[in-house]
């Protein structure tokens, strides 16, 4: 079988990102290789490269930057694509196309007017949802909605994701829910506070959303000891921890808080083991692998009942859910973590559980699997003689 792997569009991005989508598609490529199928690289940058991959299976790989309202440069949420390429090399099916993002979407979906072949789109990140003022309603928005709507099947990994997508004109007969989920190693340590030890909090989602900050640091503030560390579940670029800094310190809090507030580049499955409790109360949705990153390393964490986030986490049982954009209810459940060891300890172990039951990856490739082979073509066997 031949695989057509789509790279791009990467003429707008930072080196970097581009960068990262081109190990993603070389670590795809040497997989599916791996098991004997040809292989081609290709620009997702033009549909008509898909018009003579014929009845082949097709990997997507979409790992798109967008200009943010300052001007600065931020990820567009396809943290989950290089993971599901990666997957999707062991369950490639004959005749079928497998598009990460709503972008490599329309590009399949208009090569197909074509080729005929299906499309599975992963819709990682959704092209808008309510409250996205930036997007929510503007041409792009309704644009990637309508490629997601003229796809085959939709795979969006939260129930949260699949009420949007169906109020945004998505057929639900088309949708399935699946989360990429995150590996757990068998001995993970919880998180205890040694006597004397400073504890550590840490704060994901988009860390330039200085509104949902401001409470974490807050608590932190007004307990002895603590730090705040601010990133992102994907990590920071260089510019951009430099435009985090410059907006963190536009809040007084932050500015009392002095060097106990550093700003940390290094991705969330970097972190979350050097934290004590990791929260996430921003307002944008997608969130999802920085909150099973963090429930993995044992680590408790306090979300907001926003974008699927409190899907995941049990209250009071694995973490803590807050309401979106409740400063004080989110400074008293940051508050009351770090004052309570046990809680600390048995959240983590129990978000640790949460993970290898509910979200191993092998349920994801189960769900992708199924879907492409209910798509594809059944194979057609050579015709043989019979003899009497």
């Amino acid at each position: 079988m031949t695989v057509t792997v789509l790279v791009g569009p990467a003429g707008r991005r930072p080196l970097a990102a581009s960068a990262r989508s081109l190990a993603d598609a070389a670590a795809l490529t040497a997989r599916l290789r791996a098991r004997d199928h040809d292989v081609r690289l290709a620009s997702a940058l033009e549909p008509a490269v898909l018009d003579h991959c014929g009845g082949t299976a097709v990997g997507v790989d979409v790992d798109v930057y967008e200009p943010a309202p300052a001007g600065a440069q931020r990820h567009d949420g396809i943290s989950a694509a290089g993971p599901i390429a990666k997957r999707l090399g062991d369950v490639a099916q004959e005749g079928s196309v497998h598009a990460v993002g709503w972008r490599a979407t329309a590009v399949a979906a208009t090569a197909r007017a074509r080729t005929g072949v299906p499309v599975v789109a992963h819709a990682d990140q959704l092209p808008s949802w309510p409250g996205d003022e930036r997007l929510d309603g503007s041409v792009l928005g309704r644009l990637g909605w309508a490629a997601l709507a003229a796809a085959d099947a939709v795979i969006v990994e939260t129930d949260w994701a699949r009420a949007v997508a169906t109020s945004r004109g998505v057929p639900a007969g088309v949708l399935r829910v699946a989360n990429p989920g995150l590996a757990v190693g068998p001995d993970i340590d919880p998180a205890v506070v040694a006597e004397g030890e400073p504890v550590t909090v840490l704060s994901l989602g988009d860390p330039a959303d200085v509104a949902s900050l401001r409470p974490v640091a807050e608590a932190v503030l007004h307990h002895p000891g603590a730090r705040l560390v601010v990133g992102r579940t994907t990590g920071l670029d260089e510019a951009s921890a430099g435009l985090v800094k410059e907006r963190l310190r536009t809040l007084p809090v932050v500015r009392r808080l002095g060097t106990r507030c550093v700003v940390e580049r290094r991705p969330a499955d970097q972190l979350c083991g050097e934290a004590h409790v990791v929260v996430d109360v921003s307002s944008q949705p997608g969130r999802g692998l920085g909150v099973l990153a963090a429930m993995a390393a044992c680590r408790p964490v306090v979300v907001s009942a926003t974008g699927g986030a409190d899907e995941m986490v049990v209250d009071r049982v694995s973490g803590l859910v807050v309401e979106p954009r409740d400063r004080t209810g989110t400074r008293q459940a940051v508050a009351d973590l770090l004052a309570d060891a046990f809680r600390l300890e048995a959240y983590g172990l129990a978000g640790h559980e949460r993970v290898r039951a509910a979200y191993d990856p092998g349920r994801f490739t189960d769900v992708v699997a199924d879907v492409h082979e209910a798509l594809s073509p059944a194979p057609v066997d050579d015709a043989v003689a019979v003899t009497a």
